[in-house]
């Protein structure tokens, strides 16, 4: 199922190491513009107005458009509610890009039959083709019976789980029947909100996430379900799920301090088409997520090919460490969006460098490319303070061990006021990527550099499967 482009156009303690919330804005940066009144609040229908609220409680359809908003204590999308914090842009209401930065202090419950979608980036459905959110939940996020749950961008501080729900695999698991919606109508809330219903049938996703705790998605039937790029803390569970799309149970690419434990799933855990890499395990793979289960990637059902033999997930504790440089060379920018909240969201375009024992190679910014396909892109929110949040993507032409081909690679860092720059990357192409010899590579690592721009530090873990 196609639903991330990728296109740049317009903390949790882990593996022994403490990893930066590096889907988090600076605290500096957390006073909201507008009203809101620090009291608690009932949304029954339409938009949200920035600003700090003690609690609040979504009880019909309801949008956060724009601006930043604070939510001190809990989040509660009631039964039959939806919130859309994500899939429908509107910040800056001249040239939307991108919704309201939302940040919870508690925890975040979805109400049996309800919808959550939180969270901006290119990945979205095409939606947000140009801008990020960092959104924040402080505590858990909880789903009981939850007809969808998008997540995007966002770091929660506590345990993710999503027990039953999804609105039923329509026509049968595996059967393609939730794309005829003649068939199978989309249900309501999902059908109420036009950015989602034009796109997809409902689904539930997470990406480019962090997660402290444990992550559990159980028993929930739905058209399409997936969770890519995710970085837990704890364990991983993904059971008894069903979707009636061909290539749903899409679980990639995924980095956990804990085990993953996939069992009974229909379709089984698969890499989709999402041109993945291998899921990465401190702890044991289990059931269809076991180390020793290699995978065609693409899968067959995605209609791409045969696909590349490829492990669905892969024992950190097998990886080799290199140590090595990144240098970029800036080549040109996109223009610079002002949010309400006086953030800055900017797009840089650059050449880099891959240097040291690891990873060795470069990317070339191509003018005659979608941004974000070749060399250096980088989208940043940065924040009135100086401080920035940000997502860099490679296209490399590299070489590990004598072996070379293409690679991608995905950057998640924060920058502080004075420059001081660190996170944690991901080897994110998997077997899909044609050519060469690094289609089975798989790896992680964290980076850190006194700006920016320019050179960084890397730490490399990585493996040729």
């Amino acid at each position: 199922m196609k639903i991330r482009p990728i296109t740049l156009g317009a903390a949790a303690a882990l593996l022994g190491l403490v990893i930066a919330p590096v889907l988090t804005a600076s605290a500096a940066s957390a006073a909201p513009a507008g009203g809101g009144g620090g009291g608690g609040y009932t949304c029954t229908g339409g938009d949200v107005a920035p600003g700090a609220y003690r609690s609040m409680l979504v009880t019909g359809v309801c949008y956060m458009p724009a601006g930043t908003i604070v939510v001190r204590g809990n989040l509660t999308v009631a039964p039959g509610a939806l919130l859309d914090a994500g899939a429908n842009p509107g910040d800056p209401a001249s040239s939307p890009v991108v919704t309201a930065t939302v940040r919870v202090g508690g925890n975040v419950f979805v109400g049996n039959g309800a919808v959550l979608v939180l969270g901006c980036s290119p990945n979205l459905l095409g939606i947000c083709p140009r801008g990020l959110t960092f959104d924040s939940i402080g505590g858990n996020l909880t789903a009981r019976g939850a007809l969808a749950v998008v997540v995007h961008g966002t770091s929660i501080g506590g345990n993710v789980s999503q027990v039953g729900g999804g609105g039923g695999a329509a026509g049968g698991a595996a059967s393609g029947g939730c794309f005829n919606t003649t068939a199978y109508p989309i249900p309501a809330p999902w059908s109420d909100d036009a950015a989602l219903a034009s796109q997809v049938p409902q689904f539930t996703d997470f990406e480019d996430t962090s997660v402290g705790g444990n992550f559990t998605v159980v028993g929930v039937q739905t058209c399409w379900m997936g969770a890519l790029r995710v970085f837990v803390g704890g364990s991983i569970t993904w059971a008894g799920n069903v979707t009636s799309d061909p290539d749903g149970n899409e679980l990639d690419n995924n980095l956990t301090g804990g085990n993953l434990a996939c069992l009974n799933n229909d379709p089984a855990i698969q890499f989709g088409d999402s041109g993945a890499a291998p899921n990465l395990v401190r702890g044991f793979g289990i059931g269809e997520c076991g180390f020793g289960v290699v995978l065609p990637n693409p899968a067959p059902e995605a209609g791409e090919g045969p696909g590349t033999p490829e492990h669905i997930a892969v024992s950190t504790r097998s990886l080799q460490t290199y140590f090595g440089t990144r240098t970029t060379t800036s080549v040109t920018s996109l223009p610079p969006v002002t949010t309400e909240s006086g953030y800055t969201i900017t797009g840089n375009l650059n050449d880099f460098a891959l240097a040291g024992s690891g990873l060795t190679g470069s990317g070339t910014y191509d003018s005659s490319l979608p941004p974000g396909s070749s060399g250096d892109a980088v989208l940043a929110t940065v924040y009135p303070d100086g401080s920035q949040s940000f997502i860099a993507y490679d296209t490399c032409s590299c070489s590990l061990g004598g072996q070379s081909g293409p690679s991608t690679i995905r950057f998640y860092g924060t920058s502080s006021a004075s420059g001081w720059t660190h996170g944690v990357f991901l080897v994110v192409s998997g077997g899909a990527v044609p050519g060469g010899g690094l289609q089975t590579l798989a790896g992680w690592g964290t980076f850190s550099g006194s700006s920016p721009t320019g050179t960084w530090r890397l730490v490399e873990h990585l493996r040729i499967t």
